[in-house]
């Protein structure tokens, strides 16, 4: 079973509550829910989208939207030229207070679910006369269907919850450990804002700038905080020396780069993949940060888990890559079935003997780090480069040793985290004969079609990238020893200049002539997400 349901309005008349409630409702019955929120960055003159995708099995997204509810002639003619608007309900007595809730009532009608439910739902969000006020509608708006057209009105066990996925990620990151968040609001990060603040064993810090913002978070990290920030391409411009200062300084922290549509400011209500290289490539002085990038829901609790961890013992930035639609959709997840994982700070040091040194040439080149106040643990964080003990010093033996413990530090990280236990990527059906290959919130579309395609015989697989760098090599070992098996590798992303392909390509040495022939791709730069009517091969 599946149905798609998008309301339309203009920006202001509760089109988001309206969507965020079915969502409510559906993911209690244990529905598997997709919300998607478009929005636009023009404040007056158009209008604002919240799109249901209803499943009893897997999310997917796609153009088809079998139900549309608008409130005006322009969300149609709008709307008309992205979607396939099956059936089309537009509003038809103007005159009733809450006119909003048009939308629950008339889609409450439509999957034959009983209005006592609404009602028990309303009673949650709302009190008083507003209550009243909507509840005192619902027959008028539940009339507009004379019979369900559907029959959802089940509650299946167990109930699952409708979450924000930034909502999410504030909420899990805090549960890692993250005890200090920095951040100046910026679409489509700018929503982690509102949920950590209301948490007060976190320190919160906005400044005028990003710059300033990100100095401050390092300043929070040398104090012994887990710290970690949210931006969008523009802000993270402004970081970027901070990561180079992180660098060699060896004082680290978690950025959440929310990608949306560019260049400059662009289109930044919109979603796409075009930050990829300027995410692998954020520093100068030859450093290069960690990138993790989570493609699920589900992935994506476990990876920040792994994020704040990861760069608390490797010392070393790291950048938690996501876009719009990872940031700012909606998803039924069952939560019992998520699993939290101890905090490790790894080589902390509580007492300090002797004379410290704070950038030891250790075995595995991971040096020991103390907070200010331990004894004989003092030491200087210097963006100038320095001996073991944090001295400037500009002798060239020096110099190679330190640049070589910091790019060895990425060696041991290889080493410890690529084990049986972790890959750095996901191969489903590793028996195809035709992969897709793609990071990010991309692979729900592809799965779903994965699955329609596969019914009969197994000839489309997917490799999904978690870790973009440092990349797992261990899937060029896979490439290579199936390269006669594989007829085809897909590439998918949202970006013109195939950024994600040209990174695989070049690790993986797919420009040997045995790849020749094989290679294709779908990339998307439109604003909009990849539609399951976007996978042609």
């Amino acid at each position: 079973m599946k149905i798609s349901i998008g309301f339309s309005w203009a920006a202001g008349t509760w089109v988001n509550t309206s969507g965020m409630l079915l969502g409510q409702l559906l993911s209690s019955k244990w529905y598997t829910v997709l919300g998607d929120k478009e929005y636009a960055s023009i404040i007056k003159g158009d209008n604002n989208n919240f799109f249901l995708y209803i499943s009893d099995e897997h999310p997917s997204i796609t153009q088809t939207i079998h139900h549309f509810f608008p409130f005006d002639e322009y969300s149609v003619s709008k709307n008309s030229k992205i979607y396939n608007l099956k059936k089309i309900h537009p509003l038809k007595d103007t005159t009733i207070k809450y006119k909003n809730v048009y939308f629950f009532w008339a889609s409450l009608k439509l999957l034959g679910i009983d209005c006592e439910e609404w009602e028990k739902l309303l009673a949650a969000q709302f009190v008083g006369d507003v209550l009243n006020d909507n509840i005192a509608t619902l027959s008028k708006w539940y009339a507009y269907f004379k019979t369900p057209i559907y029959d959802l009105s089940k509650n299946i066990w167990p109930a699952k919850s409708f979450v924000f996925w930034n909502e999410m990620i504030g909420t899990w990151a805090i549960a890692a450990g993250m005890d200090f968040y920095s951040a100046y609001p910026m679409t489509p990060a700018s929503s982690l804002i509102d949920v950590i603040v209301d948490h007060k064993e976190v320190t919160f810090f906005q400044w005028e700038d990003e710059i300033a913002v990100s100095m401050a978070m390092l300043g929070a990290k040398f104090a012994g905080k887990r710290a970690m920030c949210g931006t969008s391409g523009g802000g993270f411009a402004l970081m970027t020396e901070s990561i180079s200062f992180s660098n060699i300084a060896e004082l680290w922290w978690v950025y959440i780069l929310s990608q949306r549509d560019g260049p400059s400011t662009g289109t930044p209500t919109y979603t796409g993949q075009s930050d990829l290289n300027y995410a692998l490539n954020s520093s100068f002085g030859d450093t290069y940060p960690i990138v993790l990038a989570p493609s699920t829901f589900e992935e994506w609790y476990a990876l920040i888990w792994k994020a704040l961890n990861r760069s608390d013992v490797y010392q070393h930035p790291l950048i938690f890559l996501i876009d719009k639609q990872l940031s700012e959709s909606y998803l039924s997840v069952d939560k019992s079935t998520l699993l939290s994982y101890p905090i490790n700070r790894w080589k902390l040091q509580n007492t300090w003997s002797e004379w410290y040194k704070r950038y030891l040439l250790s075995d595995d080149w991971i040096s020991p780090i103390t907070l200010p106040g331990t004894e004989n643990g003092e030491f200087i964080a210097t963006s100038y480069e320095h001996d073991e003990y944090g001295a400037t010093n500009e002798d060239p033996l020096i110099k190679k040793q330190q640049q070589d413990k910091r790019f060895k530090k990425l060696e041991t990280f290889v080493q410890q985290e690529f084990t049986k236990d972790f890959y750095g990527y996901e191969i489903i059906n590793p028996e195809a004969k035709e992969f897709f290959v793609t990071f990010g919130v991309n692979r729900y579309v592809i799965e779903e079609y994965i699955r329609t395609k596969n019914k009969k015989s197994v000839k489309y697989g997917l490799i999904v990238i978690k870790c973009l760098q440092p990349l797992d090599m261990r899937l060029k070992e896979f490439l290579d020893v199936h390269v006669k098996q594989i007829k085809k590798l897909i590439f998918v992303e949202m970006n013109y200049s195939w950024q994600f392909q040209e990174l695989i390509t070049n690790k993986c040495w797919l420009h040997d002539k045995k790849w020749n022939n094989k290679i294709t791709n779908i990339r998307k730069y439109t604003l909009y997400p990849i539609f399951a009517e976007d996978i042609i091969i």
